[in-house]
């Protein structure tokens, strides 16, 4: 199969795209074959619900070309809602592999070296270690890991040559037993965790897309010296990415009786529910927040949903001069919406690039607008 003309093409689209900067992982792309990664994927044809096509060798280049391609491609379907239908699957996706163009920024803005040793926390198909172990002086200075199975992606390397330790475990709570010059986090993550905080060596660097599941934001934090040990620090990038998020065990419902819910009139409009960086901000203050959109009695309708159940929702009245409607199950959390997005709109609608994080030593969250003793939120 003659993969390396695929390879340097997607290396000079990354280029020109100014993703890739470095000779060391541009050398990394174009020596790693990403197809070894990904002998099946689901290709999205659309329709609602999605049809799924999955995609493999014998397909050529059907299969082939969108995998030299900047383009994330999924690999797994959750098995409890995958079903097979005319022309493919229906069913919700549970793994991918990311967009090149995300992973090589990231690496790029981690700024690893030869030397480093390297935590990359979400093993997925393998890929992203591959380029990793590519970019190091010895593959055995990486340690990936995935709560999920790891022996075909750690197949998959070793065809490769690469000997990366490989763990399966939560990256969130498991105990390493080093620490790491420089982490990369594959999946999204709703805080930083006691043990993630001990994993990054003083002068450290970590990478992750945080305040998931509905926030695209990157952050890059570094760890302090010695003196101020577990105290991370840093700013959200502009550029964002949205990765699948953490896979841990589901926590309690919460139950609440209906005759409780408490209904009013909301200022928040529903075009804000589509932007980005007013997702963000909420998400922060939300945590583990999720955003359904639907049709209620004919009119639009936004739903935000916690992970213990409580929940809130506008439903957007048609008539002229009509203000929306919200009902909520659960204290605050419309409460915390209006909050949060009079804030947003009174200080000029910021992006999430103008924000950074604190992790301090004690595990404390304190986001802050534009330098870390500016306006700031202790997150929950």
């Amino acid at each position: 199969m003659n993969w390396a003309r695929p390879a340097r093409e997607l290396v000079a689209a990354l280029e020109d795209r100014e993703d890739v900067k470095s000779p060391r992982l541009r050398e990394a792309v174009i020596g790693t074959p990403r197809h070894v990664f990904l002998p099946y994927y689901f290709e999205n044809h659309g329709g609602a619900p999605t049809l799924w096509v999955a995609r493999t060798e014998t397909d050529g280049d059907a299969w082939l070309t969108p995998i030299y391609s900047n383009t994330t491609l999924v690999t797994e379907l959750d098995p409890k809602t995958a079903k097979q239908v005319d022309g493919g699957w229906n069913g919700f996706p549970t793994s991918s592999s990311t967009q090149p163009g995300l992973v090589v920024r990231m690496l790029e803005t981690l700024g690893i070296e030869s030397e480093h040793d390297v935590l990359d926390a979400g093993l997925g198909t393998g890929y992203q270690a591959a380029l990793i172990a590519h970019c190091l002086r010895d593959s055995r200075q990486l340690v990936t890991s995935d709560i999920g199975s790891t022996t075909l992606a750690q197949e998959r390397m070793d065809t490769l040559g690469h000997n990366p330790t490989v763990i399966q475990a939560d990256a969130t709570k498991w105990s390493w037993k080093r620490q790491f010059d420089r982490i990369v986090f594959s999946f999204g993550l709703p805080r930083v965790t006691d043990t993630i905080r001990q994993a990054i060596a003083p002068g450290g660097r970590v990478i992750a897309n945080v305040f998931g599941p509905i926030s695209s934001a990157l952050v890059v934090l570094d760890a302090k010296d010695a003196k101020e040990e577990g105290v991370l620090e840093g700013r959200f990038l502009a550029h964002g990415g949205s990765f699948m998020p953490a896979r841990h065990e589901r926590s309690d419902a919460f139950e609440a009786d209906l005759s409780s819910a408490a209904e009013g009139r909301t200022a928040v409009p529903m075009a804000d529910f589509d932007n980005y960086h007013f997702l963000f901000l909420l998400a922060a203050h939300l945590p583990g927040v999720n955003l359904q959109y639907g049709i209620e009695e004919g009119q639009s309708m936004r739903r935000l949903v916690l992970p213990d159940g409580r929940w809130g929702e506008a439903v957007y009245v048609q008539e002229e001069g009509a203000h929306p409607l919200f009902c909520e199950l659960g204290d605050g959390v419309w409460e915390t919406v209006e909050r949060v997005w009079s804030w947003w709109t009174d200080n000029g609608r910021p992006g999430w690039d103008e924000f950074g994080l604190t992790v301090a030593g004690d595990g404390t969250h304190r986001l802050w607008h534009q330098n870390p003793m500016g306006t700031s939120w202790v997150l929950s």
